[in-house]
């Protein structure tokens, strides 16, 4: 979790300090609750600040997966979508169903077992495949949706959970 926040920290285009002062208020407050300075740490409202900031998920997206569940970031529902976005989405569906395979064939022809490491590289890859799966169906639900179900994938944006999985834009 905290490589994740840190991940999204570091989008940030400006100085440290004032992300510091736009999350925490102060321009050295963000360095000491990453540092855990005192056994500092960031408060929900921040993090959310930090991400809203920054454009970065990955702190949310972490938590999603640890909780075994995903966090989708999904394009506004103002954005009509077409074909072309279900046909763009399938490619990263299939990139990531492929980079698995390969993944799980190297790893059995080596020595012919799954060890832990390897199995932790192909729980984060079988991981994104979900997602991009995941994500498929909530774009062919905006594309070819009834009115209700276009209403009910809109209304679940913004919602990040687990197990149960929901969209956001």
């Amino acid at each position: 979790m905290e490589n994740a926040i840190r991940r999204d920290a570091g989008m940030w285009s400006g100085s440290l300090e004032e992300l510091g002062r736009l999350v925490c208020g102060s321009t050295q407050g963000l360095k000491h609750k990453l540092a855990h300075f005192r056994g500092q740490y960031l408060r929900p409202e921040e993090l959310v600040t930090l991400q809203l900031a920054t454009g970065g998920r990955n702190a949310v997206s972490e938590m999603a997966r640890q909780l075994g569940g995903v966090f989708l970031m999904m394009p506004p529902a103002a954005i009509e979508l077409d074909n072309q976005d279900l046909l763009l989405q399938v490619n990263h569906m299939h990139a990531e169903l492929g980079r698995l395979l390969e993944s799980m064939n190297e790893y059995v022809r080596n020595d012919g077992v799954i060890d832990g490491a390897e199995k932790q590289t192909l729980d984060r890859q079988g991981h994104e495949v979900h997602v991009q799966i995941l994500k498929f169906l909530a774009l062919t639900y905006r594309v070819y949706g009834t009115a209700e179900v276009v209403d009910e994938v809109n209304a679940d944006r913004g919602i990040a959970c687990a197990p149960v999985t929901y969209t956001c834009a």
